[in-house]
């Protein structure tokens, strides 16, 4: 049998298996098909070979460069997510057999969109993820059904104008076939297809404003679910025909280009901005998965190679960081069975490899050198730099948007790095269990990568990775400007050995030790002025102007779900009314209707 059809059909056949298999085979029967085919993954990208299957004239499975890659991506995170969760999972708390049968079912439904040779297949294996997707989520604990339901109408409605966007490209393109050439975008229908595809890889990488389900969804799911798809198999697809769109369906007008660069800048900000004040660390970390989709989708639009290849990069990143910061957060709410910020701190002492990993994980969101989220935001900001005579003066307000959310993401996971690991130790935090080598691995070898990644920008990211990826034919690697990963990394180590040995040196010159002052309290009442995380940029959220903002935001104004459920049960209760069950009420509308139909027809046929 063809590799790419074993490898789309082996994780869902075996997805419907574990769900009839006992408990213990479940998860090591999940692990092994998911290591299996990130091996067959790895050889795939690794070995330069591509898939090609077709029947009677229509491609079925094709692959290149760029879709290996996505493949890779997808089964490696299923592996890592498998892994965590045979450790994370305590006997009795979910059904597991349901969780490995959804996590394999969501592994295979993303191969087959990777491998998906033509666009109508794309469309099946994109509304397939939908159902694993929502029933890992409902898996959750409390408001896990609400936020189930939201995931499942977002994404799922989405689906329904991918279907059109499809049907209107077929009758641009005559087929549902990948194109040789884009299309020009030149009538209505076009720009009906374009527009509905960029909605649909919207809503799966949950660019605002279809973005609501992903906090909710992060907030209620179990850790290594979230980790697994709005962290990381979500945000490549989404991403993944974001760029195809733009760079193999269509030929993308400059009117198009802006609005997508405008919208990418309003998502990096007012996502940002929404994630400094929350309190609960999951829900902190799902408005950050949306603000950093921005950066993929104002890199992609860019349409310059290096603007395109820091956006591709950038969604190779933030899969690997934000998996890295949700099986952290994982880890530390298990040992406290807290998920609110100011219920933790002081879990660096207890969980340190956990400590280490969430702050290089943090770092590197924050675009903190020499990390890999660094180098992606460096190719981005240069990209942007080099689409000034395209789009104009929109270049300022998204380069501007794009620096002030790299600043808001540090400013945020300040809060998030004091709250959990170095702030005050709660009586809690001593009292679940440490994380186990299976929870360990994952997110030590997460944390690895964004080092690897960021030292290795050029001659791994962009020379072994995206070299074939649509949109970066010809980048100059010069382009990426003045820097050189290695010569940072040295200069930053050299710094940290030398502030390293300031502070052991500094210690023997100590002459005494004092406590710290607390304004002149002591013993219990010395705890009324410890400074909580939480209370960090309480100032920010009391300005007048951001106080209405934030206030508004927690109504949900900003939610395009909130919006049209609202309008949906207007409606309904309006044709409640009008359905009063009285004969007269239903004799009355049967009249008038009469009455208009015979005024068009008469009008019609000019009788008046």
């Amino acid at each position: 049998m063809n590799p790419g059809i074993l490898l789309v059909l082996a994780p869902l056949a075996a997805g419907l298996l574990a769900f009839i298999l006992p408990r213990f085979l479940a998860r090591w029967f999940a692990l092994l098909v998911t290591l299996a085919a990130c091996y067959a993954a790895f050889s795939l990208f690794f070995g330069r070979e591509f898939v090609e299957v077709q029947a009677r004239g229509v491609n079925v499975f094709v692959t290149d460069s760029f879709s290996n890659l996505v493949l890779m991506g997808v089964t490696f995170f299923g592996l890592l997510m498998t892994l965590y969760s045979i450790g994370f999972i305590q006997r009795g708390s979910l059904r597991e057999s349901a969780y490995y049968g959804n996590v394999l079912l969501a592994v295979g439904a993303g191969v087959g969109v990777a491998l998906a040779g033509n666009l109508l297949l794309l469309a099946f294996f994109w509304g397939l993820l939908s159902i694993p997707l929502y029933l890992l989520v409902n898996m959750g604990g409390i408001g896990a059904r609400d936020a189930a339901k939201k995931t499942l109408l977002i994404t799922g409605g989405t689906d329904s104008v991918l279907l059109l966007g499809l049907a209107c490209f077929h009758v641009a393109a005559r087929s549902f076939n990948v194109p040789e050439e884009p299309l020009a975008i030149t009538s209505f229908i076009g720009w009906t297809a374009a527009i509905s595809l960029i909605i649909a890889a919207f809503a799966k990488a949950g660019a605002m404003p279809l973005h609501s389900w992903v906090p909710d969804a992060a907030q209620t799911a179990p850790p290594p679910a979230v980790a697994l798809l709005p962290a990381s198999i979500d945000k490549l697809l989404g991403i993944y025909l974001f760029a195809r769109i733009f760079h193999t369906y269509f030929q993308i007008p400059q009117s198009l280009q802006i609005a997508c660069l405008l919208i990418g800048a309003g998502t990096v900000v007012f996502a940002v901005m929404a994630a400094m004040i929350q309190h609960n660390l999951r829900r902190l970390l799902g408005f950050h998965a949306v603000s950093q989709v921005g950066y993929m989708v104002i890199g992609v639009a860019t349409m310059n190679p290096i603007g395109v290849l820091g956006g591709l990069f950038h969604m190779v990143n933030h899969a690997i960081y934000k998996s890295c910061l949700f099986l952290t957060a994982g880890a530390a709410e298990r040992k406290t069975g807290e998920a609110e910020l100011d219920r933790m701190g002081g879990l660096a002492r207890v969980m340190p490899m956990t400590f280490v990993s969430a702050t290089i994980a943090a770092f590197a969101i924050s675009g903190i050198p020499p990390l890999n989220g660094f180098a992606s935001k460096w190719m981005i900001y240069s990209g942007i730099l080099q689409s000034q005579a395209e789009i104009g003066w929109v270049w300022i307000l998204v380069l501007i948007a794009a620096l002030f959310g790299s600043a808001l993401t540090l400013a945020s996971f300040v809060k998030v790095l004091h709250s959990v690991f170095l702030g005050q130790p709660k009586k809690t935090a001593v009292e679940g269990k440490t994380p186990n080598i299976a929870m360990g691995l994952p997110m030590v070898l997460l944390a690895l990568l964004c080092v690897v990644l960021g030292v290795g920008a050029v001659s791994i990211g962009v020379e072994m990775l995206l070299a074939g990826a649509p949109g970066v034919a010809g980048v100059d690697v010069g382009a990426i400007g003045l820097w050189q990963a290695g010569l940072a990394t040295v200069l930053i180590v050299a710094a940290l050995a030398l502030g390293g040995l300031i502070y052991v040196f500094s210690t023997f010159l100590r002459t005494r030790e004092v406590e710290t002052f607390v304004g002149g309290e002591v013993g219990e009442r010395a705890a009324m002025y410890q400074f909580e995380g939480t209370e960090f940029y309480r100032t920010i959220r009391e300005l007048p102007f951001l106080h209405s903002l934030y206030a508004r935001g927690e109504q949900k104004w900003y939610d395009l779900y909130e919006i049209l459920r609202g309008l949906t049960l207007y409606c309904t209760r309006f044709g409640r009314q009008l359905h009063s069950g009285l004969v007269y009420s239903y004799a009355t509308w049967v009249v008038v209707g009469i009455i208009i139909i015979l005024w068009f027809l008469l009008t019609a046929y000019n009788v008046f």
